[in-house]
């Protein structure tokens, strides 16, 4: 395998939230102001299986690059083997590429994990096939045609692909961390992709609800709105929203707010923000919006809540805002 790098050894230094000496961090803390990030290569393999979900396979074992940082590295070699014993194989001539992984589905892991890696390739799209599930939600779709990849292979869920040549350019970065000089630029190449102007002023607050989301939902989140429009706040729905649309509206804004959820993930186009106020349940420790937010530069407050036990998991768990607590947050 032929390795090329992509991006060095980074040490990354953040500041801290603007309430984090509030912020429960039970056990290990979750916040970390300083981490390592490793090097970064593109992998280049010569005849290797690939997945529908981003998983390579060759010489009889996975390709440990190709597995996303959450995940045990040998479990799915079985299912090649399975797969392969059952011709349930798909040959693809000429230089492939593969940039995602099993949660290529939702918002965040597309924007934040597969979209890093596509555009450390960005400049050969048009010379590579790229390989992906065939079930792919209207936003990959959208981001795709940013690329102008000169084909688009999609793998159904009971078949692996044989690629003759196959790029595999790595995760760039442990799961919801990011690369931060990598983070502005795929921000900045995205924005003159989607047209967005450069003197596009930074005048707008935004505040995201989940009033239509299945989960993670604020039970009170009118109320909490209430506080957040005596701020000049807008409500939107992201879910009613294109996705050029979605890059126009966060390059314009100044402040970005509500419950926490994949629509975060925009702030990444919100380059001239100053703040991102993220409203979570108190046992969830989740940093992605808080690296997103250093990322760009933009400050980050924590709103920590409690939920009200409707789901085991705090990540999915309703949760009641505490109105109070937010206003005098919000007022410091």
């Amino acid at each position: 395998m032929k390795k090329t790098l992509l991006y060095n050894t980074e040490r990354v230094h953040r500041q801290p939230p603007l309430n984090y000496e509030e912020i429960t961090q039970n056990g290990e803390p979750f916040i970390r102001l300083e981490e390592t990030l490793p090097a970064c290569h593109l992998c280049e393999l010569d005849k290797a299986w690939v997945s529908p979900y981003g998983i390579v396979f060759k010489n009889g074992r996975v390709v440990p690059e190709s597995v996303y940082s959450m995940f045990v590295k040998n479990r799915n070699a079985l299912t090649f083997f399975k797969k392969i014993l059952l011709g349930k194989v798909r040959k693809v001539a000429g230089q492939c590429l593969v940039a995602h992984n099993a949660y290529y589905d939702n918002y965040y892991h597309w924007t934040l994990e597969a979209l890093p890696r596509l555009y450390s390739v960005r400049e050969a799209a048009p010379n590579l096939r790229l390989l992906i599930h065939e079930k792919t939600p209207a936003f990959v779709e959208e981001y795709l045609r940013f690329f102008r990849f000169q084909d688009i292979v999609r793998i159904k869920d009971d078949e692996v692909v044989r690629a003759e040549k196959l790029w595999l350019p790595m995760h760039t970065a442990r799961g919801l961390t990011h690369r931060e000089q990598a983070v502005r630029d795929m921000g900045e190449w995205l924005r003159t992709q989607a047209q967005v102007p450069n003197d596009l002023p930074a005048d707008k607050r935004i505040f995201i609800s989940r009033e239509k989301a299945r989960y993670r939902r604020a039970v009170n989140e009118s109320d909490a709105y209430r506080i957040f429009a005596e701020h000049g706040y807008e409500k939107i729905h992201l879910e009613e929203m294109p996705l050029l649309e979605q890059i126009h509206l966060f390059a314009a804004a100044d402040k970005v707010a509500g419950i926490h959820g994949a629509g975060f993930s925009n702030v990444l186009y919100a380059h001239q923000a100053t703040l991102l106020t993220d409203i979570i349940h108190h046992q969830h420790p989740q940093d992605a919006f808080y690296n997103l937010a250093c990322a760009i530069g933009t400050r980050y407050l924590r709103v920590e809540c409690e939920g009200i036990g409707k789901e085991t998991y705090c990540g999915t768990d309703d949760l009641r805002v505490d109105v109070k607590k937010l206003e005098n947050l919000l007022n410091r």
